[in-house]
């Protein structure tokens, strides 16, 4: 009888052990199912001038990036991903997918009056609002001034939003200390111990706390790293870890920006991994332009002074991460991939239709596999210039074509000029690509199309 009663509660625990990893199999399918079902978050971080040059995980043997450095360890990193040489003909072309020859902004927008990205140029926070997104913008604006254009944020997609004014009744504002910030309808003036991008950033962790239970999209196009050159409230001592006794003291301020701009995307990934939601969310790091011509960058031995404004490999070519620990294998791709290809990327991602033509290409493949066209050449406008690029040469508008192979960075940033009579076929198929990039149609700004 006993020797039963014993047998019968082995077979009882057996049977409770089985069960209880039944439901806990149970509930982890069902908390996967929920994962994929779930619209994921998206959120887009664009510093300001910063070229790839200015990233520890891109090669910088000067600069402290932990966090960043994280993130391409865990996600992707981009070797050849490309922007404009200037903020404001990347930041129209990345949220509309547009060229800049098609939307008429190839140049730093003006300061005259009346002057804006018109309403008819949808973005993608368009897109995702209209797909029931929560959508939030915060940082740098400057398309468009506030006083005169209040509903401009609203107007392109993002329900709520916190940015430096730029331009405001005809004052120019601080960006960083003393920061004036147009938050949501309302214009604040703080004070000099104030640091505009603490702000910026506290809103978008704010954002993520209050709408950490459904969809959202974040735009945060960040106050940092573009000039003036100024040392942040706090990180000096990590920032300086690599410095060489050499650097000038713009190089060595700038590096302390680039620190305390990496310290911002890190507490944004914390933060989502204090909710539980790093694996419902994508989050991509990029540049708009190249460095400040100021700085002087140490790039593996290398000196790279910075490129902004000018066609050149150091003034477009810009750092991208992608990072989303359940969807991405950690890899570095080698792959082109251009700024104006982020809309219809991330729409893709998100199952939102792209119903309108738009000059970027879907490249979600390159973050998810999977099977699709890949980008073979980079093109780029910047004013009245033109440049198209594959992996080894690139041919300007003036004639010019240069060797200067993305195999290493040694020879991508050399510059190296070709001689007229060499390498003509190469030159003939990349005339073809670049006067058909040169005759695209602008759009008419009063219907976008």
């Amino acid at each position: 009888m006993r020797q039963a009663q014993m047998k019968l509660s082995r077979t009882t625990i057996i049977v409770l052990s089985l069960l209880a990893n039944c439901l806990q199999n149970l509930a982890c399918a069902e908390k996967a199912t929920h994962a994929k079902s779930r619209q994921p978050n998206i959120i887009v971080i664009m510093a300001d001038d910063i070229g790839a040059e200015g990233l520890a995980c891109y090669g910088s043997d000067i600069y402290t990036t932990p966090a960043l450095d994280r993130m391409a360890a865990e996600g992707i990193l981009f070797d050849n991903a490309y922007a404009t040489p200037l903020c404001t003909p990347t930041r129209v072309m990345l949220m509309c997918g547009l060229y800049p020859n098609r939307t008429g902004f190839q140049r730093l927008i003006s300061k005259d009056a009346g002057v804006r990205m018109p309403k008819s140029l949808r973005t993608f926070a368009n897109d995702f609002r209209d797909a029931g997104y929560s959508t939030a913008l915060a940082g740098k604006w400057q398309l468009g001034k506030f006083d005169e254009y209040p509903e401009q944020p609203v107007e392109h997609g993002f329900d709520e939003y916190c940015m430096w004014t730029w331009i405001y009744e005809t004052k120019k504002s601080s960006r960083y200390y003393g920061p004036q910030i147009y938050r949501n309808g309302t214009i604040t003036n703080y004070d000099e111990k104030d640091f505009g991008p603490d702000r910026y950033r506290d809103f978008v962790l704010d954002f993520i706390d209050r709408k950490k239970e459904t969809p959202f999209l974040i735009y945060f196009p960040m106050a940092l790293v573009h000039s003036p050159f100024i040392h942040p409230p706090e990180l000096t001592k990590r920032a300086g870890s690599r410095f060489k006794q050499d650097l000038d003291e713009d190089t060595k301020t700038f590096g302390e920006m680039i620190t305390y701009m990496d310290d911002s995307v890190g507490r944004i990934l914390n933060k989502l991994r204090e909710h539980n939601l790093e694996d419902h969310t994508l989050v991509i790091f990029t540049g708009d332009n190249g460095t400040n011509k100021k700085i002087t960058s140490r790039l593996q031995g290398m000196t790279i002074r910075g490129g902004k404004g000018s066609m050149t490999e150091a003034g477009t070519r810009v750092p991208m991460i992608a990072w989303w620990p359940s969807r991405i294998k950690p890899a570095i791709c080698r792959e082109f991939f251009s700024l104006v290809d982020i809309l219809p990327t991330i729409n893709s991602i998100a199952g939102i239709p792209t119903q309108r033509d738009v000059d970027g290409m879907n490249l979600s493949h390159y973050l998810l596999g999977g099977t699709g066209e890949n980008r073979e050449k980079i093109c780029v406008n910047f004013g009245n210039g033109y440049y198209v690029r594959d992996h080894r040469f690139r041919l300007n508008h003036d004639g010019k074509l240069y060797d200067i192979s993305t195999e290493s960075n040694k020879t991508r940033y050399s510059e190296s000029l070709v001689q007229p009579s060499a390498h003509l076929k190469e030159r003939e198929q990349l005339q073809h690509h670049l006067d058909n990039f040169m005759k695209l149609t602008p759009l008419n700004p009063a219907t976008g199309r």
